[in-house]
């Protein structure tokens, strides 16, 4: 397959490919946002890469990507850019509905932002129960969290130590450290909300999470986050299958 990309094909290919050889799909979401002194696209570029790791591994092909979302507590920070919650759950709702109705049969969700966990899960049984297909919806930095802690010896945060090191590895130079601060990271604490949140890097236990910036131990953090993202993915994959779950 010379492409994973469906909208590098033409209406004839992707006729000829879906579903004769393949019924599954990513679709990768985020959105933009304040990330400390890593891209403000972070949370697209991360899912996006997985999903060009994971595809040929699984014989899927890639939707477009959905690179804006739901942002909040860091939207007054310059370039962050939001929707609605009931449009962003509409819109992937009908995404998704309309990638079941070009033949996918397994529509798989790479997310890479914490602000729509509820959105996307909702979006996500409303097209099984409308459309039949079946939906998987990964969020890699929750799922990788066991593998974070083990690592890094602490956990992640937002724009700090786990999301930090995939960027790192993934493309390096748009990672800034010349540009970090002591003053962007800061505690979340569920007794009080600020907006904008007072800090770029979000922490959520304290002395934990701040980005490191050694991009050798980023690539071997990474390499092992893609794997353990690919190998649940191919393990409800393959229980479809023998369980015969259509």
């Amino acid at each position: 397959m010379k492409t994973r990309y469906f909208s590098n094909l033409t209406w004839q290919e992707f006729n000829e490919l879906v579903p004769a050889e393949t019924s599954t799909v990513i679709l990768p979401v985020g959105t933009i946002e304040a990330h400390g002194v890593i891209p403000l696209g972070t949370d697209n570029i991360i899912p996006q890469d997985l999903a060009e790791y994971i595809a040929g591994k699984i014989n899927a092909l890639i939707a477009p990507p959905v690179n804006y979302g739901i942002t909040s507590s860091l939207l007054p920070y310059p370039g962050s850019v939001t929707l609605e919650k009931e449009t962003y759950k509409e819109m992937i709702y009908e995404i998704m509905s309309e990638l079941a109705r070009n033949n996918f049969r397994t529509i798989i969700v790479m997310n890479g932002h914490g602000g729509q966990v509820d959105e996307l899960k909702e979006a996500a049984l409303d097209t099984f129960k409308d459309t039949g297909a079946r939906v998987i919806v990964v969020h890699w930095w929750i799922l990788t969290y066991e593998w974070t802690k083990q690592f890094y010896k602490q956990m992640g945060g937002h724009a700090g130590i786990d999301e930090t090191a995939a960027i790192m590895a993934i493309a390096p130079e748009l990672v800034k450290p010349e540009r970090y601060s002591e003053s962007m990271p800061r505690e979340y604490k569920k007794g009080i909300q600020s907006y904008p949140f007072a800090g770029p890097i979000i922490l959520y236990k304290e002395g934990e999470g701040m980005p490191l910036f050694d991009e050798e131990k980023a690539k071997k953090f990474y390499i092992k986050a893609r794997d353990i993202v690919l190998s649940e993915i191919k393990s409800i994959l393959k229980s479809y299958k023998e369980l015969n779950i259509d």
